[in-house]
């Protein structure tokens, strides 16, 4: 959102930016039980150490493209921290220049140019943990799962290390903050809840005859339905507008009572603390662990890598908050590479 000194000049847009936090594992596609943490560092330092010359980083994702942005891997010797961003390339849908009250301009794009879309990568060294930025153009998980394990594969092949005979993939564990269950039954703003399932079978056990969902299915199985998705918003409602509060957290328990006996149901949650404080999406069965900053960024222009990853240190992952602990010490103590004395 940009908004006006008052005096008709625009200031900086304040944009939030989310991180997802994972635990990184190799797999071997010749045995399941085969994974192993994956340490990040040679593959981080392959891109450190050498010209982008030495080895292609493009990776094909269908009608995208995945890079690896060389300019941006650096290591952060006193927090033993690396960072860098991949991008997602599109030569597709292509937007064109605007000037108001003008015609607009087609980009007229070379065979080589693309589009591009990025995301911050954020390797955590000292406890092996992947913190990547959040960007809804960028790529998703599935894609930068399969872009890092075909980079490491190039990386390996170009250090005399093949593995061809037997690649492993990637896979980014999400890390799971069973806190926000607890942090988000507390929010007084409750802006859209979806809830989604495809096992009737509890619909008859007197536990939840009396449950909204109960009701809801006894009317589906009328017309034969096999699943459903319930979803109530505030839509377009001011943003201090909510939800009844008690009726949602109701509902919350009910879906994890449900869950826990290994019902097929799921809810998603969109909230807010306050009026004034940022929305927390929270998939209730698997509350992901996140974060986000808040940065000032000139319009037109992009955001630097380094002024992220700045921001993220200092905003939230290497500065603890008011109550609790800092988002390293967080993410260690629920990876398991660390433990409460």
């Amino acid at each position: 959102m940009t908004k006006s000194d008052g005096k008709g000049k625009k200031r900086d847009a304040v944009k939030k930016i989310r991180f997802n936090y994972f635990s990184p594992y190799l797999i071997d596609s010749e045995d399941e039980d085969a994974v192993v943490r994956w340490d990040m560092k040679e593959l981080i330092e392959f891109f450190i150490n050498h010209k982008h010359e030495e080895l292609n980083t493009a990776v094909p994702l269908g009608d995208e493209i995945a890079d690896m942005e060389w300019n941006t891997a650096h290591y952060d010797e006193d927090n033993d921290i690396y960072y860098f961003q991949l991008s997602k390339n599109r030569s597709k849908d292509i937007p064109s220049k605007k000037k108001l009250n003008h015609d607009k301009v087609p980009l007229d794009l070379e065979d080589d140019e693309y589009i591009g879309e990025f995301n911050l990568l954020i390797y955590d060294a000292k406890y092996k943990l992947l913190v990547v930025q959040s960007n809804y153009y960028g790529l998703s998980t599935n894609q930068i799962q399969t872009a890092l394990a075909i980079l490491r594969q190039r990386v390996k092949d170009a250090s005399g290390e093949s593995e061809k005979n037997n690649p492993k993939g990637v896979n980014l564990e999400p890390l799971i903050d069973s806190s926000m269950i607890s942090k988000v039954k507390k929010h007084k703003i409750y802006r859209r809840i979806s809830v989604k399932g495809s096992d009737f079978s509890f619909a008859a056990a007197d536990d939840f005859k009396d449950n909204p969902i109960n009701k809801a299915i006894t009317e589906l199985k009328k017309i034969s339905g096999v699943s459903f998705n319930i979803e109530l918003s505030m839509a377009r409602e001011p943003k201090g507008k909510s939800l009844k509060a008690e009726p949602v957290r109701e509902l919350m328990d009910e879906v994890l009572a449900l869950y826990n006996k290994d019902t097929d149901v799921s809810m998603n949650v969109t909230s807010r603390a306050e009026e004034d404080a940022a929305l927390d999406f929270v998939n209730l069965i698997e509350p992901r662990l996140t974060s986000s900053i808040v940065m000032n960024v000139k319009n037109r222009t992009t955001i630097a890598s380094e002024s992220m990853y700045i921001n993220f240190c200092e905003q939230n992952y290497l500065t603890p908050s008011s109550n609790e602990r800092n988002m390293r010490d967080k993410a260690s103590l629920i990876s398991g590479s660390t433990s409460n004395s």
